[in-house]
Formats: C-alpha cells, structure tokens, sequence
C-alpha cells in the first residue's frame, strides 16, 4: 500500500470514525501519522468496527458555504482547525477529494 490513492482512503476512513467520535483529536493525528508514515497503514484502523452505512442527517444551525453536520464519507481530514468568528464554534477543515474543496465540520465538544 505505497500508493497515495490508498493512504487517501484509509484517511478518510479514520475521517469518517472520527466524525462518528470513536476518538479524540490526538488519537486520529497520531492514527494519520501511522497511515502517512506507510510502514503497516493498516494498523491505523485494525481496532475499528466496520461503519454503518450514512443516513439522513439532521440539520442542527444554519450553515454557510462549506459547513456540514458531519465529515461525508471519502472526506479527508486535515490538521488545520480555526473558531468561527460567527458561532465561536472550533471547526476542522477536511478536503473533498473530489473536487478538491474545503469542508468545515465542528469539533465535537
């Protein structure tokens, strides 16, 4: 698994159980260190359950260009986070690779 496709989607694997809060902050930055470091990438999700497959999501505040509830499956996390001047909410920034967009999703508190 050398290849950079593949360590996009173990990131955004670990994207999607850290939206679903199985960890904290610390532990995806240390798990997405494991999958970019490329020596056992796999290990970074070896303790994981499998993912339920998403459903409707509930809206919880007006969001802006860019925001959603949750980080959407194939998202990839960065470690770039900033308050919203707005709602003073901390928010983390992810990546739809996609079409390589910006994506805001508050920190859960």
């Amino acid at each position: 698994m050398s290849d950079e496709p593949a360590r996009e989607r173990l990131a955004a694997l670990l994207g999607r159980h850290y939206a679903e809060e199985r960890f904290d902050d610390a532990e995806l930055d240390r798990r997405l260190d494991i999958v970019l470091a490329g020596d056992d990438p796999q290990a970074a999700l070896a303790d994981l359950p499998p993912l339920a497959g998403s459903g409707p999501q509930k809206r919880r505040w007006s969001r802006r260009h860019g925001e959603a509830d949750r980080a959407q499956p194939g998202w990839v996390p960065t470690r770039e986070r900033f308050v919203d001047p707005t709602t003073q909410r901390v928010m983390r920034v992810w990546i739809d690779p996609g079409d390589h967009s910006r994506r805001y999703v508050p920190e859960p508190r």
